[in-house]
């Protein structure tokens, strides 16, 4: 894998002494991350389950589901009919409302372009406040191997 480091990023954060998670990948989420961005022309989307440690403060993304969805060049939409299904199979595992409902991470390829969210990267994080979750992670990344994580505490406000 050949991610970069970005030595100038454009995206500016606050630090809250105490607050600041940390967001940790499992080797295969990552993997499979990777590979959804560098096997897909399109922008494409992803689903993962998140596990929460030590009373809110780490954060371990476990397992990412690719699921069927509307894509394009600069855009990826979840369907109501991709989502539904995708729940029907998730749900018929064993372990599958325990992983339905860890289901915290918005992940998504900007294919060659930058990792800046876009407006449609905001209004999708407002969508999933919008249904109940405590917090979600957004995670964007592009072919040249870079990603941004940004972590959304909705219990918060931040």
């Amino acid at each position: 894998m050949n991610l970069k480091e970005r030595i100038n990023p454009t995206t500016t954060t606050k630090i809250i002494p105490g607050l600041t998670p940390r967001v940790l990948i499992s080797a295969e989420a990552l993997a499979n991350m990777y590979l959804y961005i560098q096997e897909c022309a399109d922008e494409v989307g992803w689903l993962g389950t998140v596990e929460m440690l030590e009373s809110g403060k780490h954060f371990t993304i476990h397992e990412v589901f690719l699921f069927n969805q509307d894509v394009s060049g600069t855009t990826t939409e979840i369907t109501p009919e991709g989502l539904s299904s995708f729940a029907e199979e998730i749900l018929q595992r064993p372990d599958g409302m325990e992983v339905w409902n860890s289901m915290k991470m918005w992940g998504h390829s900007h294919v060659n372009m930058v990792i800046t969210p876009s407006g449609q990267d905001d209004k999708r994080m407002l969508e999933f406040s919008n249904i109940g979750h405590d917090y979600f992670i957004r995670l964007i990344g592009n072919k040249k191997g870079e990603m941004k994580l940004d972590f959304y505490d909705y219990k918060a406000g931040i």
